[in-house]
This record gives structure tokens, sequence and C-alpha cells, in this order.
């Protein structure tokens, strides 16, 4: 009995090994490039996130400094080495933000009655304007153009970022 099993066991062919192989060859060419196709995109998509993050964080973190400034001349120079430094900086440089520095940063001042809708309060500096702290809140608004030009792509996007911060020190608007 030993004998007849041993003739009635089957094998693998061969044959059928070298087909598979040769098939999955064939395709890897083209698997390598619909997969390069693919990470370059999501390489580019990256790009744009992290610049559009980061013109965001650049806006934030200036309107911070700005809002801590004791005079209107303070607050832009803060917004501006804040905007030098974020923008120029690695993550801009990967975002492809540009300028990479603080050029596309307005600085507008607001007040809000209590209640009431806010009404721009710019003022020139050295005039002589009298501060409400009773009736109205102070703030500033930071307003970020940019364009992004992500990495692997030929054409820019044109961003747009905001932020508001209250005033700390609301006597020295028109400083």
């Amino acid at each position: 009995m030993q004998i007849n099993s041993r003739r009635t066991a089957k094998r693998p062919k061969a044959c059928s090994v070298r087909q598979t192989s040769a098939n999955s060859l064939a395709e890897s060419p083209l698997a390598l490039l619909v997969m390069s196709v693919v990470i370059l995109f999501m390489i580019s998509l990256f790009s744009l996130l992290t610049g559009y993050a980061t013109l965001n964080f650049a806006s934030q973190a200036a309107a911070r400094e700005a809002g801590s400034s004791q005079t209107r001349s303070a607050a832009r120079a803060a917004m501006q080495r804040i905007g030098d430094q974020i923008l120029s900086g690695p993550m801009g440089q990967f975002g492809g933000i540009s300028p990479k520095n603080s050029t596309g940063m307005t600085l507008r001042t607001f007040r809000v009655l209590d209640g009431g809708t806010p009404e721009q309060f710019d003022v020139a500096p050295g005039s002589n304007i009298a501060v409400d702290q009773s009736r109205y809140s102070y703030t500033y608004v930071i307003d970020a153009r940019y364009s992004i030009t992500p990495l692997l792509l030929p054409f820019a996007f044109p961003v747009q970022a905001q932020s508001t911060c209250a005033l700390e020190h609301p006597e020295g608007i028109a400083i």
C-alpha cells in the first residue's frame, strides 16, 4: 500500500510557478509608476496644507504679540518681527509661502461697542484721540494675504488668513 500512495501523490507543476512570477514582473513597472505619481501628489498636497497652517499660525502669533504691545508702533513692529520669523523659517519654506516676510500682513484696529458691531478705528500716529474703555473694547486684526506654491506643482494658490486679539493697552493706540 505504501507504494500506491506514492504513485498517486501529485507534484506541483513547475510551469505554473514560472507563469505567476512572470506576470508579477510584467505588472511591477506600471504599479511603480502609479505609486510614484500618487506619492508625488501627496507630497504636494501636504506642502500646500503645511503652508496654509503656517500662515494661520503666523497670523495668530503676530496678533498675540501685537495685542500685548503698549503702543501701535510697537504692535506693528511685533507683527513684522513674528511674521518674518515664522514665514521665513523651515515650515514657510516647505509650504511655499511667498513673500517670505511680513509684507503681506496688515494691522487694523477695531473698537466694539459692548453688544454692538465692530467699527474700524485706525488712527494716524500722534493723533490726539480719546479712548473710552468704559463703553468700548479695542482689538487688533491681522490680515495676511499671501500665495502658496506647493512643492512639485508649477502654480500658486492665493490664500488669506485673519486673526484677532484684544488690546491690553488701548491707551497707546495713537502712539
